[in-house]
């Protein structure tokens, strides 16, 4: 359940007298809210090189070789390309591009079921939106709106526990309900959900309070250290069970003690949540991965990317919307929508492009189609199998459609597919360690399923009348069926009927529904599900609202390009981890590999890790190649690197 009352309008946002004076941010960092783990402006890199590129290539004819085409692989070969690259071929082993950004249109309108990434972070600092997400939305003119989590400022929320009898039904009236939260109120509506609001709201700012004023200054990675080795060792479960503490004690820094709930308010926690919905899918794995996405900006002012729409709010497109599409095999991949968050990477393909060298802006596609002049491919439907370094340092690359030998390689899919699809040879220890290896075997991967139906109208818009409720647009519950999502895109011009997520669920929730009926029975069975919970509370049944034609489901652990939906990651894993995060940083100059994408990052299931960490590896190839940055960044001096530490063993 969201918190945003008090996390957006009181937690992430400066007083004053305690944002970090100018002089104590360096030239690179950048403000709160940002990643806790490494503090680099990469909106102001993209927002300074926008008409020339980060760099300018010493040697253009570099073969570069990018495995994946999500957000993460598509960023990077923009980049490079803009930068006088232009020896990129992109592997894909789908039959389409964007990866984990999928909007599949709905007929009639242009809302789209979002299968992925659905809510986006920008990090609004209060003066920018300071996030690679954020430059590229303007950079694309996307608009977009906010997005209605539950609790929060856009929509109000039903709470359905113990079969509508509340949170504490032993002193129930017996009726069942769906209790009420409504938008903007600063509190849910019964005594219990506020003591469980309260006790994760005070833990909030308790440790926000000693973040922000040194957030972007010179001691940041040093007290970040100290309340990671204070947490490293727990998952979100015993963090929600460890006591509270009333104030902070300056002589033990980095300790904010827990939440301080029993086993009823933690029952209570596992479906309300602490930012966009339940998070008791996550009680087991470690609580820095909450720690660091609920409290550090990923779980607030969440926007839904609407697409390319023009200032009176009607539909604009882009270039070769709608055209037929091959690929370099001729294989033929569907044309740009244009729409939903999958616009962003869409654009990052087919909008042209800026850079020093270039008599006329021109995309990724563009250059594809012009072989005769450039040596862009792409190659879709074609899981690469082998990836095997050779002795001239040159890496060959073979796929089921297309071999190649390249100078450089940037990795960007899902690590569980890697590990059952690819073999890596050829590479010494120095290059890619066992340590390396095996934190892509034990990476965890979680599953996710979405439920969708379109609506032939908005319920949560629609009349009351006598005897008839109004179904609100959000529901978080108990049962099989998790979160209920209701959303529709509004433009100046545009009012769509929008779609309903009948059910969204993580983990062993999401495992409930992967029994053996079909698509459709699993449509009929949620939906089903959804009216009988609200006929039992006195409201009309979702099924008058919805348009039965227009459904999807998605599995993602079914997914054989992804095998899950994100990467996380359970307690005392911190070495594997930095051993992923920090591989461009140790290894890539070396073995001439590279990692991008949300798979190696510490924020996983969220769009702009996979973007930052395709800047990243772009940056550490362009460093390995001697481009020629541009606009006053030094690389050396500028760019940050992972510190060289080991959190202390329990004692």
């Amino acid at each position: 359940m969201s918190l945003h009352k008090s996390l957006d309008s009181n937690l992430f946002s400066y007083a004053p007298d305690e944002k970090p004076s100018q002089d104590v941010i360096q030239n690179w960092r950048v403000g709160f809210p940002n990643p806790a783990d490494f503090n680099f402006d990469f909106h102001k890199l993209l927002s300074q090189a926008k008409d020339t590129g980060i760099a300018r290539a010493r040697n253009p004819e570099l073969r570069i070789a990018i495995v994946g085409a999500g957000a993460a692989g598509l960023t990077a070969a923009r980049e490079l390309f803009r930068c006088g690259y232009h020896q990129i071929d992109i592997f894909e082993a789908s039959d389409r591009l964007t990866g984990r950004l999928y909007s599949r249109p709905v007929k009639g309108q242009y809302t789209t079921f979002e299968m992925g990434a659905m809510r986006i972070p920008f990090f609004d600092t209060g003066t920018e939106l300071a996030s690679a997400m954020g430059y590229y939305v303007k950079e694309f003119e996307l608009t977009y709106q906010p997005f209605p989590d539950p609790g929060g400022d856009v929509a109000d929320t039903g709470i359905y526990i113990n079969d509508g009898l509340g949170p504490d039904p032993l002193v129930s009236s017996g009726r069942p309900e769906l209790l009420i939260w409504k938008a903007g109120a600063p509190e849910p509506p019964t005594d219990i959900l506020k003591i469980v609001n309260k006790k994760w709201s005070d833990f909030a700012s308790l440790v926000l309070s000693k973040v922000k004023p040194v957030y972007g200054t010179q001691k940041w990675d040093g007290f970040w250290q100290q309340i990671v080795s204070h947490y490293w060792q727990m998952n979100f479960r015993e963090l929600v069970f460890l006591d509270s503490i009333d104030h902070y004690d300056e002589k033990n820094p980095g300790y904010f003690g827990g939440l301080g709930m029993n086993a009823k308010e933690a029952e209570i926690f596992y479906t309300i949540g602490a930012g966009d919905g339940s998070w008791g899918a996550f009680y087991d794995i470690s609580c820095l991965y909450p720690m660091r996405t609920l409290l550090f900006g990923f779980a607030t002012k969440h926007k839904l990317i609407q697409g390319r729409f023009n200032k009176e709010g009607v539909f604009v497109g882009g270039a070769h919307h709608a055209h037929a599409f091959k690929d370099s095999n001729g294989k033929e991949i569907p044309a740009p929508t244009y729409l939903g968050v999958q616009s962003v990477a869409e654009c990052l393909f087919y909008l042209p492009v800026n850079y020093h060298s270039c008599e006329r802006p021109i995309s990724l596609y563009d250059a594809l189609k012009e072989k005769h002049q450039r040596g862009l491919h792409l190659f879709t439907s074609s899981p690469v199998s082998k990836v095997e370094k050779h002795a001239d340092g040159s890496i060959k690359i073979t796929s089921s459609t297309h071999e190649g030998i390249y100078d450089t390689v940037i990795l960007t899919a899902p690590t569980w597919a890697m590990e059952l699809s690819t073999t890596f040879s050829g590479f010494p220890q120095t290059q890619l360690p066992f340590t390396v290896i095996n934190s892509m075997k034990s990476s965890h991967w979680i599953t996710s399923c979405k439920v969708f139906i379109a609506l032939k109208k908005r319920y949560w818009e629609d009349t009351p009348g006598k005897g008839k409720k109004v179904i609100p647009q959000l529901i978080s519950t108990d049962t099989p069926l998790q979160g209920i999502y209701g959303y529709a895109l509004d433009t100046a011009s545009i009012k769509d009927s929008g779609v309903v997520l009948l059910s969204y669920t993580w983990e062993d929730d999401a495992n409930k529904l992967l029994a053996d009926q079909n698509d459709k029975e699993l449509v009929s069975y949620c939906l089903r599900e959804l009216d009988t919970l609200l006929v039992r509370c006195g409201y009309p049944p979702m099924s008058d609202y919805v348009d039965h034609a227009q459904t999807a489901v998605i599995h993602w652990s079914h997914q054989p390009t992804a095998r899950g939906c994100a990467k996380l990651y359970r307690q005392r894993t911190w070495d594997e981890n930095h051993a992923l995060l920090t591989y461009n940083q140790n290894h890539s100059h070396e073995s001439n590999l590279y990692f991008a994408g949300e798979a190696f990052s510490l924020e996983g299931g969220w769009t702009e890790p996979a973007l930052r960490l395709g800047i990243d590896a772009t940056l550490h190839l362009l460093h390995k190649d001697h481009a020629e940055f541009l606009h006053d960044f030094n690389f050396e001096r500028d760019y940050p690197k992972y510190p060289n530490w080991q959190p202390p063993s329990k004692t």
